[in-house]
């Protein structure tokens, strides 16, 4: 891939009140030409386990989705959060993420 040093991610696991979980978040820093460039060059599609998902705090709904592109996350200011009943589930979700994103190319901010 033909990214720039300038992208970077960043991740994050953390225990959630309402409701009583553990939330993955990822967040992906790139600038719109770094934006452009991996859209024309295949953007890569990140996955994650479903098993143990629970609803957002705004929502009812477990989500339907287990993967999103990495320019999709990046275009989101809160990047993407998922949770998970368990902390090692969401720490699972993480190791895989952080494997995904060094597989494309993206490097973990220091």
């Amino acid at each position: 891939m033909l990214y720039h040093e300038a992208m970077g991610y960043s991740t994050a696991v953390k225990q959630e009140s309402k409701p009583t979980c553990w939330s993955v978040s990822v967040k992906v820093s790139l600038s719109r030409e770094e934006t452009n460039e991996l859209f024309l060059s295949g953007d890569s599609m990140l996955s994650w386990p479903n098993e143990g998902l629970v609803h957002s705090s705004d929502s009812d709904v477990v989500p339907e989705r287990s993967g999103m592109f990495v320019s999709e996350i990046a275009a989101h200011n809160e990047g993407l959060v998922i949770r998970y009943d368990e902390k090692s589930q969401a720490e699972k979700a993480m190791v895989l993420l952080r494997k995904q994103l060094e597989d494309a190319g993206i490097e973990e901010e220091a």
